[in-house]
């Protein structure tokens, strides 16, 4: 299958796209600036995939992912939502700060995955394309339980995410043949989580994990590869947590 991955250069997104291309899938593999990891991953892949950079936060790169998509693989099978940020910004920043910082998180995980959607469902309605589109959006726990208070933007932002999954699956899926689900991790052992340790320390980001351990990216990538697979179908709108046990609903 052809395959667009969004923030594909590390973290989910990186286990993600390794999974997929031992599957042999054919990646559009999305960074923004972390290319070098990208061509590595790639070195001895025999399939077509290739690299776009773009910057989702602004709607040109949003524009070039969708054009170098569609002039290399002609139109993907599925979209994976990915591409996400977590910077903290304290309710004290000045009033500016704070909007900026609410703006680019809000643009980078909820505007981009919304507009990636328009333009490929666009283009499906104007080439009458009836295959089968996938979208998976990579949401949050932080969507249904909030989030620390330097996060608020964050926490806006997926829940956001798993409201557009649920409306792309009721008014897509009979009209265009699109099915749309979300995933929402706990707190993840990855580089962008970081700060958030350095902040508030391992044992505060463990707090409510009943497993030995934070969850990785390895424990995530295997529900994609099912969700590929299309044998989820049936389960189009609906979200899929994967948090350690530490928020249940």
């Amino acid at each position: 299958m052809k395959i667009l991955i969004t923030g594909s250069s590390k973290g989910i997104g990186y286990q993600i796209a390794r999974d997929l291309l031992n599957e042999n899938h054919t990646l559009i593999l999305h960074c923004n600036k972390n290319r070098k990891r990208l061509e590595e991953l790639l070195v001895n892949d025999t399939t077509e995939s290739f690299i776009v950079e773009a910057d989702l936060s602004k709607n040109q790169g949003v524009e070039k992912l969708f054009n170098e998509t569609i002039n290399k693989i002609s139109f993907p099978d599925t979209i994976i939502n990915n591409a996400g940020i977590a910077e903290s910004s304290d309710v004290t920043n000045d009033l500016d700060k704070w909007s900026m910082m609410f703006e680019k998180t809000i643009n980078v995980n909820l505007k981009a995955p919304a507009l990636i959607f328009k333009e490929f469902i666009s283009y499906k309605r104007i080439k009458e394309i009836s295959n089968r589109l996938r979208i998976i959006n990579i949401s949050s726990r932080a969507a249904f339980r909030g989030e620390e208070e330097d996060y608020i933007s964050y926490a806006c932002s997926k829940g956001g995410l798993i409201s557009l999954t649920k409306t792309i699956a009721r008014s897509f899926g009979k009209k265009d043949n699109v099915v749309a689900f979300s995933i929402a991790p706990g707190f993840v052992n990855t580089e962008m989580a970081k700060s958030f340790i350095d902040k508030h320390g391992e044992n505060h980001a463990k707090k409510g994990i009943v497993l030995e351990r934070l969850t990785e990216p390895k424990d995530i990538s295997p529900i994609v590869s099912l969700l590929v697979s299309g044998k989820l179908d049936h389960s189009t709108g609906s979200t899929i947590d994967i948090n350690g046990g530490s928020y249940l609903r």
